[in-house]
């Protein structure tokens, strides 16, 4: 059986849920927020909630299927208001929020499916629960704020990307995996062998999607290629190319004080093999993925197994 259709009456829970508490009406933000959850997108962290849900005890179900909802939500939030950041018209094929509504109406349909989120969680009774998501929350704002800091900065380091990229993305892989352990009552030991698992998937996640910003198609990442460069976002081709090629790294110190020559930067990337090599950092990542989970004696570790070999073939 496929993972699609071993969670299939799980995702059908928590469209359930999430439809019951923004199904469109009158009010604008509910019918933007609906739409954003119609143009659907590979629901990645409630996949990994309800995977790790399964280990546990299942009597707890209900509460499983309520914070996987709650962080499709909040996966929903950020990339409104990462739209309003990287000026993006387009996503998931279709116009954002904020260019077709503005600025204002962007913020607010990004707060309400917040504090939707944040309701749905509420109605788990567990107090450690609540305590991982609410870090996970600030840690994830914190990245946001920092992505502001960061953009057209030509010197970042390495560390500072992998920094980024772990608040953006595998933070709230992490999350979704600590949030569907401790919802469950999974012992300690096996939460970390997941936590770990997540870590690698998630970093591993954002590095391929950096590296189809150049090289993917525009109806597979869901916006405009080349956005993150255009935007400032130096993501790993950029900075390795940058620090084996002097000539590179003043062209890109040139372009983020003048913002010219865009195309010179992308052509420069496309004609190394830096792409090559930020890949081979993902599929460390993978790898250690699936080092990381291999003790696990259960049916599940199959289906993480199989999401991490998709994920590998993403872009192969």
């Amino acid at each position: 059986m496929s993972l699609n259709a071993f969670l299939s009456d799980d995702f059908k829970a928590v469209q359930s849920i999430i439809e019951s508490e923004i199904s469109p009406d009158k009010v604008l933000i509910k019918k933007k927020s609906y739409e954003l959850f119609l143009y659907g997108g590979k629901k990645i962290r409630p996949t990994f909630t309800l995977l790790v849900g399964k280990l546990g005890d299942k009597k707890y179900t209900q509460d499983i299927l309520k914070i996987a909802a709650s962080l499709e939500l909040i996966h929903m939030a950020t990339l409104v208001h990462d739209d309003i950041i990287d000026d993006s018209d387009v996503r998931r094929g279709h116009i954002t929020v904020y260019y077709s509504e503005g600025y204002n109406q962007a913020i607010l349909t990004g707060n309400y499916l917040l504090s939707i989120a944040l309701k749905l969680s509420s109605e788990v009774n567990n107090m450690e629960l609540h305590r991982v998501y609410a870090q996970a929350i600030q840690t994830i704002v914190e990245g946001e704020l920092n992505q502001f800091e960061q953009q057209f900065k030509a010197d970042i380091t390495k560390e500072e990307y992998f920094e980024k990229t772990y608040r953006k993305t595998a933070l709230l892989i992490e999350t979704s995996v600590a949030l569907g352990a401790i919802a469950s009552h999974l012992q300690h030991e096996l939460k970390e062998k997941l936590m770990r698992y997540a870590y690698h998937i998630g970093m591993s996640f954002q590095i391929i999607d950096d590296c189809l910003d150049f090289i993917g198609l525009e109806s597979e990442i869901g916006k405009p290629k080349f956005s993150d460069l255009k935007n400032g976002h130096y993501t790993l081709p950029v900075i390795l190319l940058r620090d084996k090629d002097p000539s590179f790294h003043e062209q890109l110190h040139r372009y983020s004080k003048q913002l010219i020559q865009v195309d010179d930067i992308i052509n420069a990337v496309l004609d190394s093999d830096v792409i090559d090599e930020a890949l081979s950092v993902s599929n460390q990542h993978i790898n250690d993925a699936i080092v990381a989970i291999e003790s696990i004696d259960d049916e599940i570790k199959h289906y993480l197994i199989e999401f991490a070999e998709k994920l590998q073939k993403r872009i192969s």
